[in-house]
């Protein structure tokens, strides 16, 4: 476990004063700033990761970059930093490529390992292509995203943005949504940086702000998005847990029954989210999204007479939510239930409900069932068994969808009655 900087490295502001630190130097020198942290600790330097490295402790640093950022500064900052005696030969030869290099320059700079070895044995430089076309893009894409090699199980991981072009930051917090939900390497993102450099000539210093908040709007996004289409809350539980934890509990329940599918509890526990319904919260995002959700939820299943008709709403809401196994367990269970609400049997004894299959196959005089459902109930119920204990069968994939979404329609004009 590691903390590792992944930092942008742009051109650099260009300093009209002489500079004398580099004997002969070009015009390609570099303005500091004075990087300014919330606790006040302050640091000047020529780029922001220098300032945030010794702000973190920092054991590792990833530095993103176009081939023209200013690798031959990183070069002379970490070389003097450690005390030892820069090569201006080879600063100038570093100086001279990233100088002339244009977009059409190949990727690839001199000494590349030398600079690397300047700053630590751990560090990684990554070079990046402007960007201009997509073909550009979709290369910065995966190599971006490649980075994620570099990374260990549970570093700890410090990003900064504020060098680089307007358009590369996007990719970094993109990895970092990846990291967050994709990557079992539990990484864990700590800070997100941006230095203002932009407020610097007004405030005579760059304050360096927390971004944190971009990746909660990310889980929320996820959580969101788990929450409405699989009636999974789980991630929005957790979030919500610290500003309200009867919301939480009640969201965590109510996913807990959804992946069960135990279609006699989730019926009153849809009939509790109302509880939670017109909650209000100390910030915006959680009334975006949990307030509508759980207002969906209620409008689908609110108001159901019976339990037959509950769980075969809820087949098709698993139906429409691709969750077809649910579903057919759900139309079974659906038209067991029926049968003994219409012949006034109790639907919650488990002797009952084994004489309604067994009537729903072969009708008799003391059960009353309509003729369509025997034909229903078999075929479907042949078809939950494969599904269920892995049973071989002709029916293809497709049919076995389509047969359910037939299904539906005739299930529901029996069962509404």
């Amino acid at each position: 476990m590691a903390k590792v900087l992944i930092s942008f490295l742009g051109t650099g502001s260009l300093n009209k004063e002489p500079n004398n630190q580099i004997p002969n130097s070009s015009d390609r020198q570099y303005r500091t700033a004075k990087y300014h942290f919330s606790n006040n600790e302050e640091s000047e330097h020529t780029f922001v990761a220098a300032a945030l490295a010794e702000h973190n402790n920092i054991d590792k640093i990833i530095l993103i970059g176009t081939v023209h950022s200013m690798w031959e500064e990183v070069y002379r900052y970490f070389t003097e930093k450690n005390g030892k005696t820069l090569d201006e030969e080879i600063y100038f030869q570093i100086l001279e490529h990233c100088e002339n290099a244009t977009h059409k320059s190949e990727l690839t700079i001199p000494h590349k390992e030398l600079i690397e070895q300047s700053i630590n044995s751990k560090a990684k430089i990554v070079l990046i292509k402007y960007g201009i076309n997509d073909e550009e893009t979709q290369e910065n894409i995966n190599t971006v995203l490649g980075i994620e090699r570099e990374l260990n199980e549970r570093d700890e991981v410090i990003v900064d943005i504020t060098h680089s072009f307007r358009s590369l930051p996007i990719l970094i917090m993109n990895l970092l949504i990846y990291l967050q939900t994709v990557s079992k390497k539990n990484i864990n993102i700590s800070h997100v940086y941006y230095g203002m450099l932009e407020v610097s000539r007004e405030l005579k210093y760059a304050p360096v702000t927390e971004l944190g908040s971009l990746l909660d709007i990310s889980k929320w996004i996820t959580g969101a998005y788990a929450f409405e289409n699989f009636g999974n809350a789980y991630q929005i539980a957790d979030l919500i847990e610290s500003e309200n934890k009867e919301v939480s509990e009640r969201l965590r329940r109510f996913s807990n029954l959804m992946n069960l599918n135990h279609l006699g509890l989730l019926k009153s526990e849809i009939n509790n989210l109302k509880a939670i319904k017109n909650t209000t919260y100390r910030t915006l995002i959680p009334s975006l999204i949990i307030t509508p959700i759980v207002n969906r939820f209620i409008a689908q299943f609110d108001k159901i007479r019976t339990l037959s008709l509950f769980q075969l709403r809820l087949a098709k809401w698993q139906f429409e939510h691709h969750n077809y196994t649910a579903a057919y367990i759900s139309v079974i269970e659906s038209i067991i239930t029926y049968i003994c609400e219409v012949n006034n049997k109790d639907w919650q004894d488990y002797k009952i409900r084994e004489e309604a299959k067994t009537a729903i196959r072969k009708p008799n005089n003391t059960w009353r069932v309509q003729g369509e459902l025997t034909k229903i109930f078999c075929e479907t119920n042949h078809i939950r068994n494969c599904l269920a204990h892995s049973i071989e069968t002709d029916t293809s994939l497709n049919d076995m969808i389509q047969k359910l979404k037939e299904n539906f329609k005739t299930l529901s004009k029996i069962i509404k009655q």
